[in-house]
């Protein structure tokens, strides 16, 4: 079977990044904190089941770097030249993204700590559950064992990380673990101030 063509790679990526994204702000502008977690970790997991077997269903620049890490010290993985299309791609996806929620509900939020947190608690947990949710990935999709015996559990264990990342650090830092979720709330809200995506990209 021929492997899909970079272009199709690229549109399963901007697409499942995209209706992520999506999913982010119209649960947040709609004040759905109760089930907000769940509703973006099943966009997440029915993308990937979805996706996957065209691009991978990375949606996320830490997780293509992640797996460009992995083939250069010998593992399974991307070469640096597709981590970097993908990344480019699943950028302009969540800024789309952030452009679109906006001016579909007539509104945007900032991205920010949450009142009563700094830089570094928002940092802290931004960089844990990224790590966390790279971990996962790494482990039920990648890892030689898991991809031989072409397992169909992955995608919900991805999606439970996320579960697991917005409700342990979401009222810290808002639960990006993604930098093109933090820079797409930040470029559609770059009115109320822009610059914060900087700062948790650094730590995702």
């Amino acid at each position: 079977m021929t492997a899909p063509s970079m272009v199709a790679q690229c549109t399963a990526e901007f697409v499942g990044t995209f209706l992520l994204i999506l999913t982010v702000g119209c649960n947040v502008l709609g004040g759905n904190a109760v089930w907000a977690g769940v509703s973006i970790a099943f966009v997440l997991m029915v993308s990937i089941y979805a996706l996957g077997g065209i691009s991978g269903a990375n949606f996320n620049p830490a997780v293509s770097v992640t797996l460009g890490i992995s083939k250069s010290i010998g593992g399974p993985g991307m070469d640096w030249t597709t981590v970097g299309i993908f990344a480019g791609t699943q950028c302009a996806a969540g800024v789309l993204a952030g452009v679109c929620y906006s001016l579909l509900l007539g509104q945007s939020f900032n991205l920010a700590p949450a009142k009563g947190f700094s830089w570094y608690h928002a940092g802290l947990c931004e960089l844990v559950y990224t790590f966390m949710l790279t971990f996962v990935v790494m482990n039920v999709a990648v890892a030689k064992k898991n991809a031989t015996e072409k397992n169909q559990y992955y995608g919900m264990a991805i999606a439970f990380t996320v579960v697991a990342g917005a409700y342990g650090a979401g009222a810290v830092s808002g639960g990006c673990f993604n930098p093109a979720v933090a820079l797409g709330i930040d470029v559609s809200s770059a009115g109320l101030g822009f610059g914060w995506s900087l700062a948790y990209i650094v730590f995702e």
